[in-house]
């Protein structure tokens, strides 16, 4: 039996039947469109969730987990005989991170048996941490072992992607009309990236889609560290195709052997729209820490 028990939240974009596979307690994040809220991966699916998004006139909005979501997981865990490690999306993202730390002050006398990580990023490079923590875990490593761990990989973990439109960005005000308008007119596509203090920023421009996939490519060959020896996740809203031309050229390029493709939940998706295409990665020490 696992001593430790990882718990982690619904913007690690790990689906919930897999999830489920490897005993991973998920606590939802919550989608509130105009008219009605939802629990990310439990009442809505990603197929009605995008059918949903691209139809809305305004954006849906993401609230983090209650404390009390996370209580009741970790009281469970802590019952069951097991310690608890909650991995949760980028503290500069969400707050969902403080929720977790809250619920963990209210164990009281059973709260050193719960550790609590800030991923510093989202997605699949969240989900990437996940992974390890749990391949960790069930070759019996203890909570320290596993938090040592984690840490090293995040202070190494990069991550860039691109939009193929703006409009999400200018719906949730991260950019102007004008600015999208603009962008759609001389097809701009941005590439960004998640900085070491888990906020997502702008890293350049790229003149079209097949050009702004390429630069994804060469930033992996310019920031990566023996890529062939990595687990490396892939991320895409509504363009799998492309993820999977993406993952081939990281095999054929780069021989990379253990690529990991999942699509990313209501929570991410909220803020990219389709048609995001985002790659996680180890690198050197330069631009994180």
């Amino acid at each position: 039996m696992n001593n430790v028990k990882i718990i982690t939240d619904t913007a690690c974009d790990l689906t919930m039947d897999f999830l489920g596979s490897q005993g991973i307690r998920v606590v939802p994040m919550a989608i509130n469109f105009a008219d009605q809220s939802y629990r990310d991966g439990i009442d809505l699916s990603r197929d009605e969730f995008y059918r949903l998004l691209t139809s809305a006139d305004k954006l849906p909005t993401t609230s983090q987990p209650t404390p009390g979501d996370f209580l009741q997981v970790m009281q469970e865990v802590i019952a069951a005989g097991h310690e608890a490690l909650v991995i949760t999306i980028s503290s500069a993202m969400s707050g969902t991170y403080e929720s977790a730390l809250m619920a963990q002050e209210q164990l009281e006398q059973h709260k050193d048996r719960v550790a609590v990580f800030d991923s510093r990023t989202a997605s699949l490079g969240e989900g990437l941490l996940v992974l390890k923590a749990q391949e960790m875990a069930k070759a019996g490593q203890k909570k320290g072992e596993i938090l040592k761990t984690l840490t090293q990989i995040r202070s190494h973990l990069f991550s860039v992607f691109t939009l193929n439109t703006l409009e999400y960005l200018q719906k949730g005000g991260r950019i102007s009309r004008v600015e999208a308008v603009m962008g759609e007119v001389l097809n701009i596509k941005p590439i960004l990236e998640v900085n070491k203090e888990g906020r997502i920023v702008a890293r350049e421009k790229a003149r079209g889609r097949r050009r702004a996939i390429k630069r994804l490519l060469e930033i992996m060959a310019e920031d990566g560290r023996e890529l062939y020896t990595q687990l490396i996740t892939i991320g895409h809203s509504r363009c799998e195709e492309e993820a999977v031309a993406f993952a081939d050229e990281l095999k054929r390029l780069y021989n990379v052997k253990e690529i990991h493709i999942g699509e990313l939940s209501s929570t991410v998706g909220t803020h990219t729209g389709p048609g995001c295409l985002v790659v996680f990665f180890q690198g050197g020490s330069g631009r994180r820490g």
